[in-house]
């Protein structure tokens, strides 16, 4: 499944290039789980459903304080036309919109 990163995603992963290997192989291993098996209840990170949003939105545990929050929404909407839907990662750091 294809997937895009928001402005908040792409900064956060330049972030995590300077954190400890263990985190940066977490991020790996979780985004790798989230591509394979988006709502996978018991997959990696302890997945949940975020309450109160607008749209559909999932996170999973990066670390104790860091949450990675997703996606599954129509790729017409990031001119992925030849994808049905794809994963869109909005953010790696943060727990929530902590920001």
């Amino acid at each position: 499944m294809e997937y895009f990163e928001t402005r908040t995603a792409l900064k956060d992963k330049q972030k995590i290039k300077s954190m400890d290997g263990s985190t940066k192989k977490r991020l790996k291993d979780i985004v790798e789980s989230i591509i394979e098996s988006q709502l996978d209840l018991d997959a990696i990170g302890k997945p949940e459903q975020l309450k109160y949003s607008d749209i559909d939105l999932w996170s999973r545990e990066l670390t104790k304080k860091d949450r990675i929050v997703y996606a599954i929404e129509p790729g017409y909407l990031y001119d992925m036309s030849n994808e049905a839907e794809i994963i869109v990662f909005y953010q790696y750091l943060g727990h929530y919109t902590d920001k």
